[in-house]
């Protein structure tokens, strides 16, 4: 009996693990009404008579993002409930990065999402951290791809001569994004000073400091 118990909660949690993703399609599509009122866990849909062709392209990603900020990226977003209603509820995201030189994607996690990336442009450093502490970095070329798994940290960063572009694409819809130092140094609520010091070994003073550059300006 105990064997038999042991075999059910298994295949539960088998079935929990293979369906933990956005659910799929019940329609050919569901183009987001991005004026409607409605919220819930998606996006309400565009009557099929209102979608038009246009709705399934995006241009946005013909232009480039403007890096002039102390990190040196910008990001064009290709979301379902930003600027790219057609992937509503078809379970992916889109996002073009552009970095100039030395330019940073720092240190994140998507929580909801395993994300691929490829370079277009340049050369960019990145990498991933496991659950052990193993870090798994890469540099690639233009050409190249690097897959980021679910939920853990990981970051982009060029170290090519020039200018570099990546593309990004996300299996969720929206796949969230925390940035490790803002969250835990920029939380509003702050975390208390105390518990940061301890966590990194650093003094009270350090921590502070810290703090401060996350501190939105005045």
């Amino acid at each position: 009996m105990a064997k038999l118990m042991l075999a059910i909660v298994s295949l539960a949690l088998l079935v929990a693990v293979v369906s933990a993703a956005d659910p799929g399609p019940i329609n050919d599509f569901c183009v987001a009404d991005l004026k409607s009122p409605l919220t819930f866990n998606g996006l309400s849909c565009k009557s099929p008579a209102m979608v038009m062709p246009e709705d399934f392209a995006l241009r946005a990603f013909r232009g480039d993002a403007d890096t002039n900020n102390p990190l040196g990226i910008g990001i064009i977003p290709g979301f379902a409930g930003v600027n790219y209603p057609a992937l509503n509820t078809l379970g992916f995201s889109l996002a073009k990065i552009n970095y100039a030189k030395g330019g940073l994607v720092p240190p994140h996690t998507h929580p909801r999402a395993t994300e691929v990336i490829t370079v277009l442009k340049g050369e960019v450093y990145c990498g991933f951290v496991d659950t052990a502490g193993k870090l798994y970095a890469a540099t690639l070329k233009t050409g190249d791809f690097f897959v980021f798994p679910l939920g853990l940290v990981h970051f982009e960063l060029n170290t090519g001569s020039g200018a570099a572009v990546t593309l990004s694409v996300l299996n969720a819809q929206n796949p969230g994004i925390q940035i490790i130092a803002s969250s835990l140094f920029g939380s509003t609520p702050a975390i208390q000073t105390g518990v940061l010091s301890k966590a990194f070994g650093i003094s009270d003073a350090t921590t502070e400091a810290i703090k401060k550059g996350f501190m939105p300006a005045q």
